[in-house]
This record gives C-alpha cells, structure tokens and sequence, in this order.
C-alpha cells in the first residue's frame, strides 16, 4: 500500500488540486447566476412600478405636466443595503434631466418612494410654475 501511495502521490496531489479549483469556479458561476436572477427580479419590480414612480415625481414638484416619460437604466439597478430598489433614470428621451431614487414596500405592502433626488437641470424645469 505504501509503495502504490508513493507511485502516485503526484497524481493525487493533482486531481486534488484540480477537484478544489472546479468547486470554486462552480461556486463562482452558482453565485452569479443567483445574482443575475435577483437583478432581473429588482427590475421586473420597477417595469411594473414605472407609472407609480411618475406620477410620484409629478406630485413632488409644481411643474407636473413637465414630465412627459421616464426611462429608467435598468442596468445602473442596484439592491439597496437597507432594503428597496435603488434606481436611475431619466426624463423625455433627454439623459441631462436624470434622476435617482429609492423603491420601498412599506409593511402594510405599499410602495412607496423613500429617497429621491434630481439633477440641477431636471430640478429647475420641475420648480417652475408649470401653468
């Protein structure tokens, strides 16, 4: 027995090697693959809030008829450490009218826009009189 562990003590080394790497790059894939499926689900999240959010905006500012779409970089979505959705976006087709915020659902299952904030130039259109 000892004289076999010695013939292929190298050969054991090495798939043992090779089995460690392989669970790792597996670990790897399993963990990217769970992040992609909940970026995804963050996303779908705010396709059907798209509206919610609008109209969430156009109530925080005088000038509610300024916004006429919001378009929002579904690849800048972002899992926020205190729960919610962080996201980005921007107003009618024009990516200098850009905006972030924050999607919420409440406890009694609500949602709601928790923290938002504007760019210079989308914040000066929204705070003019929009009669």
């Amino acid at each position: 027995m000892l004289q076999w562990l010695k013939r292929y003590k190298w050969w054991l080394i090495i798939g043992s090697v090779l089995m460690i790497i392989g669970l790792i790059i597996g670990g790897i894939h399993l963990e990217e693959q769970r992040q992609a499926e909940f970026k995804q689900e963050m996303n779908q999240e705010l396709k059907e809030h798209q509206q919610f959010i609008m109209d969430t905006f156009k109530d925080m500012r005088p000038n509610k008829n300024y916004i006429g779409k919001i378009t929002i970089d579904y690849d800048e979505t972002q899992h926020n450490p205190m729960g919610g959705i962080n996201f980005y976006g921007y107003v009618n087709d024009d990516k200098s009218l850009y905006f972030h915020g924050t999607l919420n659902k409440s406890q009694d299952s609500k949602y709601e826009i928790t923290a938002s904030s504007f760019g210079v130039k989308l914040d000066d259109k929204l705070s003019e009189s929009g009669d």
